[in-house]
């Protein structure tokens, strides 16, 4: 009996799931695979690129054991060689004529350059970084360096864990795609990124500190930012008090006004200054300011809770569309 293609010529495991892919786009050749990679989404692409860094080589007798139907393309005369190479050149020639064409359906973020990037990060970055992380993780980035950039990053590290490092490296056995896709996407988000995904945790602690009185919220700026200064500074740009309102820009104020309620435009201004009284009327359409202008005249005996929660519902519009892009509040937080 014939053993599995994943078990032939040698191969100590069987190929997992995205290797096996990554062979069959190879056989179909460019043209066909671009077609289908372009269906994959970005999680998948950076699998399948990671699968390919740990694959073993397989040949045209192997791949007929994979799916019947291309036996006629793979096996007529031609010999096959699935090489892991030809796998990441193929993905990455696709995805980079996706982006030539300006393909909206393309989305792959691709973190082959990370290894480069972090080779340029200062010695004493890189050793802080490294001692943070478990040790095991520490010596697959340090293994990914490069023997000279390692070497001199070991260089600077306590014996201890020099000794530690070197001793897991040596150790270190193959790691899957879907581990390395993770470690590397850590470092990504730690190191070079204030991810997008953050913006909603960005907005949330942004909204705790707005809420603070301006002793407490510097106070707690100032801790986040000798923990974690990156998004530290992220948070900063985001603090924003009714008050700032002042220093948004006429667009900006126009766009949040839109989505804003009379109403609760009206509560806000119960006992606003004479300024931010103006300034947020100008911003109104002509029929709400008439409405607005007309209640603020024969102003209500309105509880201040009622006023501060709607002020704090504007802050929070604020934020949310600065979030979204839609304005930019950067230049209206104090120094």
């Amino acid at each position: 009996m014939r053993e599995p293609f994943y078990m032939a010529s040698g191969h100590s495991r069987p190929l997992s799931g995205p290797e096996k892919v990554g062979v069959l786009l190879l056989a179909l050749g460019k043209q066909r695979a671009s077609g289908l990679l372009k269906k994959f989404n970005p999680e998948e692409l950076n699998i399948l690129v990671r699968s390919a860094e740990v694959m073993p080589t397989i040949s045209a007798a192997e791949l007929e054991e994979i799916v019947e139907e291309f036996e006629a393309q793979c096996g007529q005369g031609t010999p096959f060689l699935g090489r892991p190479e030809d796998v990441r050149r193929l993905v990455t020639d696709v995805i980079t004529e996706n982006r030539s064409s300006g393909d909206p359906n393309d989305q792959f973020v691709t973190r082959q350059d990370i290894w480069g990037q972090l080779a340029a990060l200062p010695d004493d970055i890189l050793c802080a970084h490294f001692q943070n992380q478990s040790p095991q993780v520490a010596a697959y980035y340090l293994d990914r360096l490069g023997s000279e950039r390692a070497s001199t990053v070991l260089k600077a590290l306590p014996v201890p864990v020099r000794n530690d490092l070197l001793s897991r490296i040596l150790g270190m056995g193959q790691l899957s795609p879907q581990v390395i896709e993770a470690l590397e996407s850590g470092l990504h988000e730690e190191l070079f990124d204030v991810d997008r995904r953050s913006s909603d945790k960005y907005v949330a602690l942004a909204g705790i500190l707005n809420n603070m009185d301006k002793e407490d919220s510097a106070q707690a700026l100032e801790f986040l930012a000798s923990v974690k200064p990156k998004d530290a500074e992220a948070i900063r740009k985001m603090l924003f008090k009714f008050e700032d309102l002042l220093r948004l820009p006429v667009r900006a104020m126009t766009v949040l006004m839109d989505g804003i309620p009379v109403e609760r435009t009206v509560l806000a201004l119960q006992g606003a200054s004479p300024e931010i009284q103006a300034k947020v009327l100008a911003a109104l359409a002509p029929r709400a300011r008439r409405m607005a202008e007309a209640e603020l005249q024969s102003p209500a005996n309105v509880p201040q809770r009622d006023i501060a929660d709607a002020r704090r519902a504007i802050v929070d519009s604020v934020l949310r569309l600065s979030a979204e892009g839609a304005i930019d509040i950067s230049g209206t937080t104090p120094l």
